[in-house]
């Protein structure tokens, strides 16, 4: 008989699913209870998609679990399943190797789901099968149902900017991207890239990383990528969390919403995984173990660019907090409390008042002192 076909779960990988199952614990409660208040409002079916745009075999080498069956444990162990039973959760697991489609079938074999918790397994590209599906809604004049999209190609080029733009253009509708920001790097000058940088950007603007080097090159690369997911659909947020592995590649997840409730659930994830500044993981040593962090959060970046962009003139709790979305802080746990009252505090912020106010709400304006 043939060896059994193996795949190895690579040390960043550990990191990258821990920011994917954190986000699914948050995203699945409030999602699901929103799509139970769409269907008192307007009597729609409540349902809600997930996408693994690039399923993989479904369990690694060493007994890991590979992205579906994070995602589908996410929800069948979540406390909040017990009250979102009639809403229809619907998993599509696409995957182009058929062997990995094959393992990926016979572990989902083996699970028991709930009834409202659908799967649904497809050997394809993501472009031809995700685009089809798009493309289908789009025709019949129809909105795609709530959706979040993992999409994790094994290179980058089949995961085109054009098809986000389409998917993200639909209201509720979020993706998280794994992108392996090293190699674009790497390759961005070789011969015969042109059109999977053009797709992968929906831009030619990545040539002028050519004439780059080193960190300036990647970190062009990175803000020309979130540049056009910002400008996709109806996204308003974009962030993004460095995976840096023991030799030395540099990847990254780039996640993209239209609401800030999301932003603010995604970066909680990322700060699961670093509680120090909520932007990075590296591996460590012969163990591909992350670096343990001390759980001291520094919020003076986030005061320097509150005094960057409002110098000393007045300002309001919400211009803060949108200051705060376009950092890797997050507004509701690190603004106020750990930043503006300890300005206060300090002496550097100036905070007016109307009687009766003692917290940074409705209705205060502050400004920062010379």
């Amino acid at each position: 008989m043939p060896e059994p076909v193996r795949w190895a779960m690579q040390p960043h990988t550990q990191a990258k699913h821990r920011v994917l199952r954190s986000y699914l614990d948050g995203w699945i409660p409030i999602m699901g209870h929103q799509a139970l208040k769409v269907r008192a409002r307007t009597g729609e079916e409540p349902r809600l998609l997930v996408v693994d745009g690039f399923a993989g075999p479904g369990r690694y080498t060493g007994g890991e679990p590979g992205s579906p069956l994070i995602m589908l444990d996410a929800l069948t162990t979540h406390t909040a399943l017990l009250h979102l039973g009639d809403v229809a959760f619907h998993y599509l697991f696409i995957e182009q190797d058929g062997r990995r489609v094959d393992a990926l079938r016979e572990e989902l074999g083996q699970l028991d789901l709930p009834p409202n918790v659908h799967v649904h397994p497809e050997e394809g590209h993501f472009e031809d099968s995700f685009g089809s599906l798009v493309d289908d809604i789009t025709g019949r004049g129809r909105a795609l149902i709530p959706t979040f999209a993992f999409i994790d190609p094994f290179g980058y080029s089949d995961a085109p900017m054009s098809l986000t733009g389409r998917f993200l253009d639909f209201p509720r509708s979020e993706a998280l991207f794994f992108l392996p920001l090293s190699h674009l790097a790497r390759f961005v000058s070789r011969d015969g890239q042109e059109a999977a940088y053009s797709a992968l950007f929906d831009s030619d603007r990545w040539h002028e990383a050519i004439a780059l080097s080193g960190e300036s090159r990647r970190s062009f690369l990175l803000k020309l990528f979130e540049e056009q997911l910002r400008s996709q659909g109806q996204v308003n947020h974009v962030t993004s969390f460095q995976l840096r592995t023991l030799d030395g590649n540099d990847y990254r997840l780039v996640y993209a919403t239209g609401h800030p409730k999301g932003l603010e659930v995604m970066k909680r994830a990322m700060w699961s995984v670093d509680p120090v500044g909520g932007t990075s993981y590296a591996a460590r040593t012969d163990t591909g173990q992350e670096v343990l962090f001390t759980p001291t959060v520094d919020t003076a970046p986030l005061l320097a660019e509150l005094r960057a962009t409002f110098g000393t003139r007045w300002f309001t709790p919400g211009e803060a907090v949108e200051v705060t979305n376009r950092t890797p802080f997050i507004a509701s746990s690190h603004l106020k409390r750990k930043t503006l009252a300890v300005a206060e505090r300090d002496g550097v912020l100036e905070v007016d008042r109307p009687p009766g106010y003692t917290q940074f709400t409705d209705g205060v304006r502050m400004r920062f002192l010379e």
